[in-house]
Parts: structure tokens; sequence; C-alpha cells
């Protein structure tokens, strides 16, 4: 993987709209806005780590949309890919959740510029140009057809041009049925050089049994990850496996660990397990990503590249907002202290 090339992500960014104070829906009379999506958040993480980072999608040409692309282009990610066409920009609002209650999401992403844009929107070979690493996850395709069908044409001509295709297989239970997911995520795999897939993912996305996608006790059945890696590397063809695995004891208590499975050896790398305080969980998973791919482009060995990518993901959850905005020094320091923390002064 050339580290000196574009890292290119693709997907939906939306406006998020939060709760204050922990407030439910129901509660609120104002809302904090942000806005992120998978693709976009990673992209964003990376950038902060000094990768040249670009996203491509569909976004509106008004002041929303505007905004939208200012959010990630303010820290460094190139912006230039995107198409601007259509009316509407997707939203949601994100419930914080406490204690017991789980975190809340309400999607109103129906009738996006990007959901409603046909395949053909997107010149591959213009776009790619310059590209070393392509990303997507796995909520790309699901929200609408036509995007699958780019996610398949976009995937087929990175892998035409040698560059290095990376899939989070991130299921979405409100976007679209474990089915379709798997109709869809079974065919897009063949074409993917790095596979993550993290606790429930393998189960819905692409049917598989031999995890539990337990959110309780995941670390416990960490062996059943390395399983679950090197059936998806043979049946799919995917060269290298990455995973969080979790136990989640509430909203704002949990530990976490990371697995990475390297085909080619038949070799794996656990990461230490960081019991975490949890300010907020979204992108969580985007920034381990994100941490993924920059080790990957910077060619750390196995044991430091795990190690670094988790600690990356749980930096997130210590962040409000969907941007991981810590440095590689930062990370660094997480991930050779285990989790330990003291006063920078």
């Amino acid at each position: 993987m050339q580290n000196n090339s574009t890292v290119l992500a693709f997907g939906e960014i939306m406006m998020r709209l939060s709760p204050k104070d922990h407030l439910r829906i129901e509660q609120a009379t104002e809302f904090d806005v942000r806005y992120g999506g998978a693709e976009a958040n990673t992209a964003v993480s990376l950038a902060v780590q000094g990768d040249p980072a670009a996203f491509v999608s569909v976004v509106p040409p008004n002041r929303l949309g505007d905004c939208a692309l200012r959010s990630i282009s303010q820290w460094g990610v190139d912006t230039s890919r995107v198409v601007r066409a259509g009316d509407r920009l997707g939203s949601y609002v994100f419930e914080p959740g406490a204690s017991q209650r789980d975190n809340g999401c309400v999607y109103d992403r129906k009738y996006s510029a990007v959901s409603l844009a046909p395949r053909e929107t997107y010149d591959w070979d213009r776009i790619l140009d310059g590209v070393g690493t392509f990303y997507l996850s796995g909520v790309t395709p699901a929200v609408s057809a036509e995007l699958a069908a780019a996610c398949a044409d976009a995937l087929s001509a990175a892998r035409a041009r040698g560059i290095t295709t990376i899939c989070d297989l991130n299921y979405r239970g409100k976007l679209w049925t474990p089915e379709q997911a798997q109709r869809t995520m079974r065919g897009l795999l063949p074409l993917v050089d790095v596979c993550v897939a993290n606790d429930e993912d393998a189960p819905s996305a692409l049917g598989m049994t031999c995890v539990s996608g337990s959110l309780s006790h995941g670390i416990e059945e960490r062996d059943s990850y390395v399983e679950m890696a090197r059936q998806i590397c043979a049946e799919y063809g995917c060269k290298t496996v990455a995973s969080v695995v979790r136990n989640v004891q509430c909203v704002e208590r949990s530990q976490w660990m990371g697995v990475l499975y390297d085909a080619a050896s038949d070799a794996h790398w656990f990461s230490p397990i960081h019991d975490v305080h949890v300010l907020e969980g979204v992108g969580a998973g985007d920034a381990f990503n994100a941490g993924l791919i920059h080790v990957l482009r910077h060619g750390f060995e196995p044991q430091h590249a795990i190690d670094y990518a988790i600690a990356a993901s749980i930096l997130k959850l210590s962040i409000r907002g969907d941007a991981n905005l810590v440095t590689p020094e930062e990370i660094e320091k997480v991930s050779a202290s285990h989790g330990g923390s003291r006063v920078e002064r």
C-alpha cells in the first residue's frame, strides 16, 4: 500500500441532530448540530493523522450541503470529487443514552441527494485518479440499489487499477435486512482486500455462524473471531481481516480489544483489552478503520498495527461528535500505555 497516495472514502454525509444534556427526543426544545457519516468520519480521522484523504459523494448545492462539506474539509479532507446535485441532505437524530438506556437513532435520509443519484453519476476513471486506497462501508450500499451498484462499479475499477480496497461490513439494521445485506455484501467482498468485521457484522451481513455477535461477552469469544476471519479470507479472497470485539456493560462502561488476521501467514494478533469510560460512542468503529488504514499505509508490524488501531478507536470514545480529532502521537501514547493516562504538562 503506497503511503504517498490518496485514501478515498465513498459514502453519505448527513446532518446530525442531538438533544442536549442527555434529554430524550420527546423532551428536546433544541438540538446540537453536527455533520458526519461512516466514510466521512474515517476520512477526517485519516486527515488529522496526516494521511492524504479524500471523500466522494453526492451533496446538494445548497447551504446545508456547503456546511456538510466544510465540516470535513476544514480538517484537510479533499472534497473536490464530490458531485453537487439533488435537493436534500440526509439527516438523523442521535439520542445519547445513559446507563442501561441505549443510544437512540432516528434516520431522516430517505430521498437524500446521494440516495437518488444513479450509478452513472460517478466517473470512476476520473475519481480514482491518484488514489492508492479505496474505502467504503456496508452503510453505503444499504442506502439504495443504485448506490450498491455504484459500490460494485467502484470496487471493480479500483481492482483493475491495482488500488487497495477496504470495506467495513458495518451492518445497519435500520437500513436493510440481513437477507438484503447478505445478497449484496457477498457479491462485493471478492473485490475487497481488507475486510473489517466488528461484533454483530459477520452474522448479519454475511450469515456467518462461527461468531455469536455478542456485545456482552465478545472478548471471551475472541478465538471465534479468528475463525471468522479465516473463513472470510478463504471464501471471499480477502487478504486481511480486522475486528473490534467488545464486552459492553452499559452505555458508559465497556471493554474493547482488537483482532488482526493475515491470510497469507494464517497468523493473528490480539490487542490489549482496554477498560473504557464512554463519553460518546458514535464513530468509534470509523476511528478504528482510520487507524487500521494508517498503519497499513505506513507498514507497521502486525502487533503494533492492531494496538494502534484499537487505541485510535477508544480515544474516539472520549470525544463528542462524529470525528476522531486525535493525532498519531496521542494514539501512540495510548497504544504504548495500554490505556493508562496522565496529565500532559
